[in-house]
């Protein structure tokens, strides 16, 4: 039985010279898969991407956990089968001369280990979510490249605009941008037109980007 645990030796309870600990049936016992899991989708969904990284390896390493209790599993069946196929009935002979033998189970197939996924490969699938939610950087706030955001800026925009008309331009800034991102709203304050230039054609310019 020892060999058929060689797949699975980094999972199962070792004694001190490292060997695996078995019951009677020489079935072994799984130590403690990751703890600490989370749906990283729903995370994604409600805007929390602090610490996603962390939480894509410990996912990754529960894929891994999962299937050696699928491998367990299969030890456990494959036991009953060679139990079951070592008591077969003894050959019947029959009345016109024939001889009935009871037929063996087939053994079953030991499931196959997935690939170890990096953090990168797990997230992978939501990327794009994330990377609108992380948006672009200003003044150390990084802010979500959604819509709100946008129409925030069109309104400010507009605003900028009608004070020109009026000659209060410079009477404009400095102003406070309310910003939407990953952890809330939080203020970048620009101090001057150039900046509000600039950073509303990052903003334009990366959420074109996100769109493509």
């Amino acid at each position: 039985m020892t060999s058929t645990l060689t797949p699975i030796l980094e999972f199962i309870e070792l004694d001190t010279e490292q060997n695996p600990i078995v019951d009677e049936q020489g079935l072994p016992t799984l130590l403690q898969g990751p703890v600490g899991l989370k749906d990283i989708p729903g995370l994604i969904a409600k805007g929390k991407i602090d610490n996603l990284t962390l939480f894509a390896e410990l996912q990754s390493k529960h894929e891994q956990y999962v299937w050696a209790g699928e491998y367990v599993n299969y030890l456990v069946e494959r036991n009953k089968v060679e139990q079951h196929n070592a008591n077969l009935p003894a050959p019947v002979a029959n009345d016109d001369g024939s001889i009935t033998e009871a037929e063996p189970k087939p053994l079953p197939v030991a499931p196959t280990r997935p690939a170890v996924r990096t953090a990168d490969e797990v997230l992978e699938p939501y990327q794009k979510q994330i990377n609108k939610l992380k948006g672009i950087e200003c003044k150390g706030v990084f802010v979500s490249l959604n819509e709100s955001n946008q129409n925030g800026l069109s309104a400010l925009k507009s605003a900028l605009e009608l004070a020109t008309e009026f000659g209060e331009a410079e009477a404009f800034f400095p102003v406070n941008f309310n910003a939407e991102t990953a952890k809330g709203v939080q203020v970048v304050t620009l101090e001057n037109e150039a900046e509000f230039k600039q950073f509303g054609l990052n903003f334009i310019m990366a959420r074109k980007a996100y769109f493509e």
